[in-house]
């Protein structure tokens, strides 16, 4: 016979008794713990993983993309130093042995760990065909870039400890968007470029800041703040959008609840002011896949507020709306459309030379080869079909883990926040087709953020998980995907029992 799954209080029970897992260095001796507690409380205080994800989201947003650490080149960007240590804590754990990282099955390692296996793969491809110094230095810095960005997503699985803790950090990430949209916004409305005074005492200028652009006639602002181009600032509010709705719809106080709804606002509002064409479909794809799980009635208050905001919109910055419409309607006129269909028969042609390897991961330099506005066009030039496939792999496999936690959540506001992470890894996929994503550090750092956070959410939930029913959807459950879902929610449908179970 099997065994009954746990409940929900018997999980966080569980859950409280476990000790909360920090990176080795992070640990406080037995000596220093004493000093703190009765010497120096307010002074020596023990940094957590969560210390350290903050740190690197309020870089990550606060500091002007294209500033670097003086001497370190485009790498050299803090968020990256702040991966390293990250990747390093982590591995320490790993050597330090059992007991070091949250037991049990963590999907989310398998796939970084994949990840990470194909760019060496790629890496090691492109020095076996012997590489230019230019290129070595190319390749040098993306293989850089990805171990510090898995060391940040497998920080984020392993390393908060509390669902308390998971909430925390992606508030921390929806209010730091929040003020990069409002800097946005103000450079929109002429008010004050902020950008310009955000630095650091060490960091240099890797190239000069994009400041503020024209699109759609003189005078027609199209703002960045602190991303690398227009297109990432749009895109990276679309991903992050979806959170700050869930966190919104889930406050529990009045004061909670005007803020997130505030920060909503905020980065809702500022996306049209990027004028990209990959924000506006990014942002269409996230509402769409997170308004799958409202109940009918929600749809329909969230359509009303949608159509009443559009018009507001349009009444108080008239014509922004018209130039993103224009966008898509004279697309065939467009430069950027053309110029993206005429490199196919490039890419296709230097593809054929090498189909399945590629050229080495991270050696497409567009001075030397081509720009090309397509992260899958450049994957399959440097990595081949099997780097493309990796790539896809990386977009999906979250996805499908995400949604089996939308599908077996403990309860409701599990399921919505599972939801509201699955819909980035599909939206990231698709905006990776129309301009070179991992070329852009603001984006692939939310990326991985939401690959680390998808790998906390379903350790924190899944507490047993070859032993916890496989629903379709919960019983009870007010967000069913579309009516013929509702025949589902009275089913069960459990996996075989193993045979320790029986």
């Amino acid at each position: 016979m099997s065994v009954a799954p746990p409940s929900p209080a018997q999980a966080r029970a569980r859950r409280a008794k476990r000790p909360a897992w920090q990176p080795a260095l992070l640990r406080e001796p037995g000596g220093l713990i004493e000093a703190r507690t009765t010497w120096a409380p307010a002074v020596v205080k023990a940094p957590s993983t969560l210390t350290v994800l903050v740190v690197f989201v309020a870089l990550q947003f606060m500091i002007p993309a294209r500033l670097v650490i003086g001497g370190m080149g485009a790498i050299g960007r803090p968020t990256v130093a702040i991966g390293i240590l990250l990747t390093f804590l982590w591995v320490l754990s790993v050597l330090r042995g059992r007991g070091q990282l949250p037991a049990g099955w963590q999907p989310i390692r398998w796939i970084v760990g994949l990840y990470v296996a194909v760019q060496l793969f790629g890496y090691a491809v492109g020095f076996d065909r012997g590489l230019p110094g230019i290129e070595a230095s190319s390749a040098d810095r993306w293989l850089i870039l990805t171990i510090a960005m898995a060391g940040l997503s497998l920080a984020i699985a392993d390393g908060l400890p509390t669902r308390a803790q998971l909430d925390r950090f992606l508030l921390v990430l929806v209010g730091f968007t929040a003020v990069m949209a409002f800097i946005g916004i103000l450079q929109f409305l002429g008010v004050a470029d902020l950008t310009q005074y955000l630095r650091l005492p060490g960091l240099r200028n890797n190239a000069d800041l994009i400041g503020i652009g024209e699109r759609g006639g003189p005078g027609f602002a199209r703002v960045a703040s602190t991303a690398t181009h227009y297109i990432e600032f749009g895109v990276v509010l679309s991903m992050v959008l979806p959170l700050a709705i869930h966190y919104a719809l889930f406050a529990t106080t009045t004061r909670e609840r005007r803020l997130r709804w505030f920060a909503v606002v905020l980065i809702g509002s500022a996306i049209p002011f990027s004028l990209s064409r990959s924000a506006t479909l990014a942002v269409t794809l996230g509402l769409v896949l997170l308004a799958t799980v409202w109940p009918w009635r929600q749809r329909y208050n969230a359509a009303v507020i949608g159509v009443c905001a559009t018009a507001t919109f349009t009444v108080v910055q008239p014509g922004v709306l018209g130039t993103i419409r224009s966008l898509f309607t004279n697309a065939n006129d467009d430069p950027s459309i053309q110029n993206r269909l005429s490199d196919t028969e490039y890419v296709m042609n230097l593809w054929g030379q090498r189909p399945w390897i590629g050229r080495g991961a991270g050696t497409l330099i567009p001075d030397e080869y081509i720009l090309l506005d397509n992260q899958l066009y450049g994957t399959l030039l440097v990595g081949g079909v099997i780097g493309l496939a990796g790539l896809v792999i990386f977009f999906l496999a979250p996805y499908f883990v995400a949604r089996s936690i939308r599908l077996r959540g403990a309860d409701q506001e599990t399921r919505h926040l599972a939801q509201a992470l699955s819909v980035i890894m599909p939206v990231s996929l698709m905006v990776s087709a129309t301009f070179d994503s991992f070329s852009f550090a603001t984006f692939v750092g939310v990326l991985f953020i939401a690959v680390g956070a998808i790998g906390a959410l379903w350790r924190l939930d899944h507490e047993s998980p070859h032993e916890r029913v496989l629903q379709i959807a919960a019983p009870g459950d007010k967000y069913v995907a579309t009516p013929l879902m509702a025949y589902w929610r009275r089913d069960d449908v459990r996996r075989p029992a193993s045979p320790s179970t029986r």
